[in-house]
């Protein structure tokens, strides 16, 4: 997987082929295509035609398989897909942020892999009960809890923490075994946190309520 963050066609294709050359491979399996839809205040100032489009010509020689989208938007999503195949759409989503909601609908309803960035929503999760009292009955921490909601909210979503030991990985890992063991009342309470009918794409949302 690399990361194409400047739109301009010319970049993108030195940076594809700079990810190549890191990553010591000759076909990147997926490439995602940074946008801006859901940052507050930004602008993007190369139409996606051209910066999407230089993905979709590298795509055709063979340098990269499957192309993902960063930051979309519903109407950028729709734009795209009508140039080419979206494999996957990264937007902000976790438990406590459901900014990226209709983004996962529209992956839900196109068979399209959804991946939350920033999934764990870190330093804030145990401030809530809806989380903490599944935690305390499995025997598990806030942040495997947060993951396994993630898990049981949409088949769309596949879930890729950041992890800087191989501890927290396998604490990762498990979390995926900790969502079969939530019960439909846990989840259902871990979702009406926030609501998500007010939810705004390039403004982070907030929980309803805090119960400490």
């Amino acid at each position: 997987m690399s990361w194409i963050v400047d739109g301009r066609p010319e970049t993108v294709r030195r940076q594809v082929h700079e990810a190549l050359a890191d990553m010591g491979t000759e076909t990147s399996e997926l490439t995602y295509l940074r946008l801006v839809g859901d940052t507050p205040g930004a602008y993007q100032d190369v139409p996606l035609e051209e910066s999407l489009g230089a993905l979709i010509e590298l795509r055709d020689q063979g340098l990269i398989r499957r192309i993902g989208l960063s930051g979309a938007s519903p109407r950028i999503l729709a734009r795209a897909r009508r140039m080419t195949p979206i494999a996957a759409v990264q937007n902000r989503f976790n438990l406590l942020d459901r900014s990226g909601v209709q983004l996962l609908a529209d992956c839900e309803a196109q068979g399209i892999l959804f991946i939350p960035y920033f999934p764990l929503a870190a330093g804030r999760l145990s401030d809530y009960h809806e989380l903490t009292g599944p935690a305390e009955r499995l025997g598990a921490t806030p942040a495997q809890i947060a993951l396994a909601w993630l898990l049981c909210r949409s088949p769309a979503i596949v879930v890729i923490p950041g992890t800087s030991s191989t501890d927290h990985l396998r604490s990762n890992v498990a979390a995926s075994e900790v969502a079969g063991r939530l019960t439909g009342t846990e989840v259902a309470r871990l979702t009406e946190l926030v609501d998500e009918s007010k939810a705004v794409l390039d403004r982070p949302t907030s929980p309803a309520r805090s119960h400490r």
